[in-house]
């Protein structure tokens, strides 16, 4: 009996260490790409490195492909103090296009931005109509994005 109380305990405390519904967990979701869209609009790359895991997947439209938080940081620090990239500016805000729940402790976000303005190599880049794919994950510091894939829509 003891042992059957000990059982239903450890259940209770595990079901309220995870999100209450599926519309909580959307919601911390949520967060976690408003932090990351936050941190760009502020040239924040700490704040940014902080929604990622230490072994995430991330690239750029431009072929950058970096794993893991801190060399998220040192990229974005650098990218950062570019004046060619602080030159480009939001045409529309980033929007969340879709959540996809796939289960208590996995995520996949779709997102999109346009912009203009930004230069590189001394070239300006033109405007950008930007697509974002995100995969989370719940872990034990809450949830964090274990892959991201920027891409550039491409006039054909």
């Amino acid at each position: 009996m003891r042992g059957s109380a000990i059982v239903l305990a450890v259940g209770l405390l595990a079901m309220k260490a995870g999100p209450a519904s599926a519309a909580e967990a959307e919601a911390d979701v949520r967060a976690v790409i408003n932090r990351v869209t936050d941190g760009f609009a502020t040239y924040n790359a700490g704040e940014i490195a902080s929604c990622y895991t230490d072994d995430a997947l991330w690239q750029n439209p431009f072929g950058v492909r970096l794993k893991g938080a801190p060399q998220i940081k040192k990229f974005l620090t650098v990218l950062f103090q570019r004046s060619g990239y602080r030159s480009g500016k939001d045409t529309s805000a980033p929007v969340i296009q879709n959540i996809r729940m796939l289960g208590p402790d996995a995520a996949v976000v779709w997102s999109e931005e346009s912009s203009s303005g930004q230069v590189e190599n001394g070239k300006p880049i033109g405007d950008r109509h930007s697509h974002y794919l995100e995969v989370l994950h719940r872990t034990a510091k809450g949830w964090l994005i274990t892959d991201d894939m920027i891409m550039d829509e491409r006039a054909i």
